[in-house]
């Protein structure tokens, strides 16, 4: 049996702040080159299967191996991956979470229910994880054994929406970006604002920029094509990249979300920008950063990045402990039920041989029967007479191997899940083996 595992760092894990937001800079992978970089981790880290999941707030590697290496040696091999060649950014190796077995199923029910993300109870991540799946499925990286762990997962994170009230009081990412940018409005009026990038953020925040009567959005690209679409669907106006660095289009508010490897906003440009208004204000929601300013001018320059609207979501957790305490009850009870799954499927062949033994047995005596003291029998009644013991040869086969995987799984305490995988599996094979002697 294959071994499941995975390693990641998020704003939801031990690091803080800006230290979080590099790591996962770094551990980003841009998507022109997603797929060839993550086969060359699969055969380096030497995984079977592997799923790259990377979000505002996360960036983890889900992954299976028939080979006896340790989480911890995976671990070390994806940091030597990445960061060999790169020694700028700060780390211990215990800045990442390295989990195994039902601990990392654990982890990932725990995701897809969005009770780990930046916002609890946000909707987005069960599509995320969905897409990184499905990303991995089609490129030939995720087979049987990730299929079924993942596809349970989306079930999980579908129970726990609909099963408490997460779903209905969750706080998204926009409603934080948002909500700062209305305090601006409020208090200045309307004012124009620029959105950098096209993606799904940018969307959402031309509507809600919409909603509240701001005409003035200014649509930024490196393509101007993509821009020119985004003023199609939403009106404003669209620039390049390039001509908006100059600082000739005045804007009070900068949202930014591209997928730039390395910053677009430097002390540089910010000084251009600041030429032309009074004040400014970044929201930075890429990740590796696209603003990168060291000298922040007091009173002048604000910017929201992922590390504050982590602290700012810290008071929305604190106010939702029963939700998350519901749902772990259910994600908990899901992991007890996946791992009594797994110990049947692994009991399974031991028990498949001991019922065609068993049945092989009893049709031989059948036979023996019929033809010394039953002769006289019809051929229907025979028939009804085998079909009889062939079920009672299997209820009794079958039964014992129900009962002994929930007692195996039941046997097993939250502190001792991570080794419970490759237990399972010694204990099977010495079923094996006792059952090849007899």
């Amino acid at each position: 049996m294959s071994n499941f595992g995975v390693i990641g760092v998020g704003l939801c894990s031990q690091l803080q702040g800006n230290q979080a937001v590099e790591l996962l800079g770094q551990l980003t992978i841009e998507r022109e080159a997603r797929l060839e970089q993550l086969q060359k981790l699969a055969k380096m880290a030497g995984l079977d299967e592997l799923i790259y999941l990377a979000t505002c707030n996360r960036v983890e590697f889900y992954f299976t191996t028939v080979n006896p290496i340790s989480v911890t040696e995976i671990r070390n091999r994806i940091l030597d991956f990445f960061f060999n060649n790169n020694s700028d950014i700060s780390f211990t190796p215990n800045d990442f979470y390295a989990k195994s077995g039902l601990d990392a199923v654990d982890h990932l029910y725990s995701v897809a229910s969005a009770i780990e993300s930046l916002v609890i109870g946000e909707a987005q991540i069960l599509g995320q994880v969905k897409d990184a799946f499905f990303y991995a499925s089609e490129n030939g990286l995720a087979g049987n054994r990730l299929s079924g762990i993942f596809q349970h997962a989306f079930r999980v994170g579908k129970k726990v929406r609909t099963e408490t009230e997460m779903g209905c009081r969750a706080v998204s990412m926009v409603s934080l970006v948002t909500s700062r940018i209305e305090e601006v409005i409020d208090t200045e009026g309307s004012v124009p604002v620029a959105l950098v990038g096209a993606g799904e953020m940018t969307h959402k925040l031309a509507k809600f920029l919409k909603g509240k009567s701001i005409n003035d959005i200014l649509f930024v690209n490196r393509t101007v094509v993509k821009a020119e679409r985004l003023v199609e669907q939403y009106g404003g106006r669209a620039v390049s990249l390039e001509q908006f660095q100059t600082g000739s289009d005045p804007v009070r508010v900068i949202c930014t979300a591209t997928a730039s490897a390395t910053p677009i906003f430097t002390d540089e440009i910010a000084a251009r920008l600041l030429i032309n208004t009074e004040k400014l204000l970044f929201v930075d929601l890429a990740v590796p950063c696209d603003v990168n300013i060291e000298n922040v001018v007091e009173n002048r320059l604000e910017i929201v990045n992922i590390a504050t609207l982590k602290k700012i979501s810290e008071q929305n957790r604190r106010q939702r402990f029963r939700d998350v305490d519901k749902a772990r009850n259910i994600i908990s009870a899901e992991v007890d039920r996946y791992h009594y799954r797994m110990i049947e499927e692994e009991l399974r062949p031991v028990f498949n041989l001991s019922f065609q033994q068993a049945k092989d047995y009893a049709g031989k005596g059948l036979d023996r029967l019929f033809d010394r003291r039953l002769s006289h029998l019809a051929d229907n009644d025979r028939a009804e007479i085998a079909r009889m013991v062939n079920k009672l040869v299997s209820y009794t086969t079958f039964l014992p191997a129900k009962a002994l995987a929930n007692r195996m799984s039941t046997q097993v305490g939250d502190d001792t899940r991570a080794a419970t995988m490759p237990e399972t599996s010694r204990q099977t094979a010495d079923l094996m083996a006792l059952r090849k002697g007899a």
